[in-house]
C-alpha cells in the first residue's frame, strides 16, 4: 500500500491546486479527504527518504504505526537530518512498541540536530487544532492539540474549579472537570451553565427524531448530525433543553425528505434549507463537509433548463465543486442518486440523500 500510494503521491506533487489525485484515492478507498492527504504524504516521505523502514514494514518487522511515526516526527526536517534520525533508531525498532519508537525518534532527532526541537515545535504549533471524534453509546471525544504550556494551564484551571464540590454533588472529579469545561465553552454561546450539573444543550446541534420518540410514545433512536445514532432518551434530553427550537420535516416512507421546488436561479431560503436537509454533507464520496458550508450545484445547468429544486440541486464543497467544473469529475443524477465519475480513472461512485429515522 505504501509503495502504491507513493507513486500516486508523486503524481499529486505535479498537479495544480485541484487536488484531483487525493479525491480519486478518497473515493476509491472510502477515506475522508484529510485521511487520503495524510496517507499520501506519509507514503511519499517513507518511500523517498526511508526505504529501509519500508523494507522492514514489508517483512512485518515493524508496524504501520511505527512507520508513520518515522515519517511524521521527521516532517519539516532537512532530508539528511531525517535520515540520520532513522539510522539511529533502525537497529532497535523491530519489536518495539509505538510509544518506544516515538520516544527513540524524538531523542534521535535532538542528537542529529540540536536545533531540531525548535523546528519541530514551530512546525507542530502551526498544526494546532481542535478535533471531534464520535464514540459509541451517544458519546464523543473532543481533543485539543495545542502547545503543552497552554494545555497544562487549562487543565490546572479546570481542576481547581472542579475541586469546589457543592453540597449534594455526587459527581466524580473527572465528571466535574468534563462538565465545567463544556460549560465554560458553551456559556460563550449563551448556554445556561450551572457548576453543579452538566450543561443543558439547546439547538447548537442538529438532532432528527420522530414525533413518537419526541413525545415519549416510542423509543426509536434519533440522529445527531456529525455523529450518528443516539438513543431516544438522549434525543429527548436535547430536544427539550431550554432554548431549543424545533423544525418539522415531512419525509417519505423510506426516510427521504419531501421535495420543495423553485425555478429561480438563486435558491430561495426554503429551497436552500430543503436541499441542505436532504443532503446534509457534500455529495462527493466520503466527504463530510456540512451542507451549510457547501455550494448548491445544479445537476442540469440552469441555462439548459435545469430547475432550481431539490430534485436538481445538491451541495458540493468548494474543492469538489472546482474539480467538477474543471472536468476532473463528471456528475450525473438519476433521481436522488448522485453518480460521480472520475475522468482520469473512469471509476464511478454513487451517493444518495440522507436517510432520516423512520418509525419501525
Amino acid at each position: 500500500m505504501v509503495r502504491a500510494l507513493s507513486v500516486l503521491d508523486r503524481v499529486r506533487q505535479q498537479e495544480s491546486g485541484l487536488r484531483i489525485t487525493e479525491s480519486d484515492v478518497s473515493a476509491a478507498l472510502c477515506w475522508a479527504p484529510t485521511t487520503a492527504q495524510q496517507r499520501l504524504s506519509d507514503a511519499g516521505a517513507l518511500t523517498r527518504l526511508f526505504p529501509e523502514t519500508v523494507d522492514l514494514l514489508d517483512e512485518g518487522a515493524v508496524s504501520w504505526e511505527q512507520a508513520r511515526a518515522v515519517a511524521q516526527l521527521t516532517a519539516g526536517l532537512e532530508d539528511e537530518t531525517a535520515r540520520e534520525a532513522q539510522a539511529r533508531v533502525l537497529p532497535r525498532i523491530a519489536g518495539q512498541t509505538v510509544a518506544l519508537t516515538r520516544k527513540a525518534l524524538r531523542r534521535a532527532i535532538d542528537k542529529a540536530d540540536p536545533d531540531a526541537a525548535a523546528k519541530r515545535y514551530s512546525h507542530e504549533r502551526a498544526r494546532r487544532r481542535l478535533e471531534l471524534r464520535p464514540e459509541n453509546d451517544g458519546m464523543a471525544t473532543l481533543s485539543l492539540y495545542t502547545p503543552a504550556q497552554t494545555a497544562d494551564a487549562m487543565m490546572a484551571t479546570i481542576t481547581r474549579l472542579a475541586k469546589r464540590r457543592a453540597t449534594g454533588d455526587t459527581r466524580t472529579l473527572d465528571q466535574r472537570r468534563a462538565d465545567i469545561f463544556a460549560g465554560l465553552v458553551l456559556s460563550a454561546a449563551g448556554v445556561r451553565f450551572n457548576r453543579t450539573q452538566d450543561p443543558a444543550i439547546p439547538a447548537l446541534v442538529k438532532v432528527v427524531v420522530n414525533i413518537e420518540t419526541l413525545l415519549g410514545l416510542g423509543s426509536e433512536p434519533g440522529e445527531l448530525e456529525g455523529h450518528g445514532p443516539i438513543c431516544a432518551e438522549q434525543a429527548r434530553r436535547i430536544a427539550h433543553a431550554q432554548g431549543s427550537k424545533w423544525r418539522f420535516l415531512l419525509t417519505a416512507s423510506d426516510g427521504t425528505l419531501a421535495d420543495a421546488s423553485e425555478r429561480t436561479y438563486t435558491p430561495r431560503a426554503a429551497t436552500r434549507r430543503a436541499v441542505q436537509l436532504k443532503f446534509r454533507t457534500c455529495t462527493f464520496p466520503s466527504c463530510a463537509m456540512p451542507a451549510e458550508r457547501c455550494d448548491l450545484d445544479h445537476g442540469v445547468a440552469f441555462h439548459k433548463g435545469g430547475l432550481t429544486s431539490t430534485q436538481n440541486l445538491a451541495p458540493l464543497c468548494r474543492t469538489h465543486h472546482n474539480q467538477k467544473s474543471q472536468g476532473a469529475w463528471r456528475l450525473d443524477r438519476v433521481g436522488d442518486t448522485i453518480l460521480w465519475t472520475s475522468t482520469g480513472t473512469g471509476h464511478t461512485y454513487a451517493t444518495g440523500p440522507t436517510r432520516y429515522p423512520v418509525a419501525a
